[in-house]
């Protein structure tokens, strides 16, 4: 029979070996700064820690204790950058010639990148120019049923079911059939892309055009109802496609 030194012995021994076969967490790093809005990164921080990835979260920007410089992305997975207000120009003179660089070579070495809304505007030539193409407001778009820069529920088409979310004048996106690793995931109500993955060198973007990270307090806090609730189903696909190999 063993003794009790015998037991704690092999229970210490059993936590320890659990500790090393543990898998860390990945990395995502989460702007948080003049090019977005601070909710916007908060509600995507949560997002991402509460996914089934739960990732260790660290923010990003001219504020924080990481910056946007080529050394606050090693061993990094993934980049996302949240929504934020409706000045892009400003937004991509904030980020930074430098930030902007340090961005894109992240993810042409193999980084993933993740743009909400305004991030997804950020994602294209309009601002960090890593995936090519055409893209503006959805807002007044023919069969698109918002007309203005307001926040609102919309339908979102995703692997063929519609699922409701949360939209302030996000943008529609590009259709690369053309360019290797392009993926549509996601649709508006009329067609138009709602969500995507695109290739850049060795790693890759995704954009999402609305918000599903959004959280039950924007919600109330402009009298909106969602009938699917707050839609977890719909961020998780999405990550699961950007995080994808």
């Amino acid at each position: 029979m063993f003794s009790a030194a015998k037991y704690a012995l092999l229970a210490c021994f059993l936590v320890l070996n659990a500790s090393a076969n543990a898998s860390p967490s990945a990395v995502a790093l989460v702007y948080r700064g003049p090019a977005g809005c601070d909710d916007c990164s908060s509600a995507a921080a949560d997002a991402l820690r509460n996914s089934s990835f739960h990732f260790d979260v660290k923010f990003i920007g001219p504020n924080e204790q990481l910056k946007l410089v080529p050394s606050s992305f090693i061993g990094a997975s993934l980049y996302v950058q949240p929504g934020g207000g409706q000045d892009i120009d400003g937004a991509r003179r904030s980020l930074g010639k430098a930030g902007i660089q340090a961005v894109r070579d992240f993810v042409s070495k193999g980084g993933r990148y993740f743009g909400i809304c305004m991030g997804a505007y950020l994602g294209t030539d309009l601002g960090f120019d890593i995936v090519k193409g055409e893209t503006d407001s959805e807002v007044g778009r023919p069969g698109f049923s918002v007309s203005d820069i307001g926040d609102h529920v919309v339908p979102i088409q995703w692997e063929g079911a519609s699922l409701w979310t949360y939209f302030q004048d996000g943008p529609h996106l590009p259709k690369n059939h053309a360019h290797s690793g392009f993926r549509e995931l996601a649709h508006y109500q009329n067609g138009d892309l709602a969500a995507a993955r695109y290739a850049f060198g060795k790693g890759s973007a995704t954009l999402v055009g609305p918000h599903p990270e959004a959280p039950q307090q924007w919600y109330d806090n402009y009298g909106l109802h969602n009938p699917d609730g707050v839609n977890s189903r719909l961020i998780q696909g999405l990550l699961n496609a950007a995080m994808a190999e």
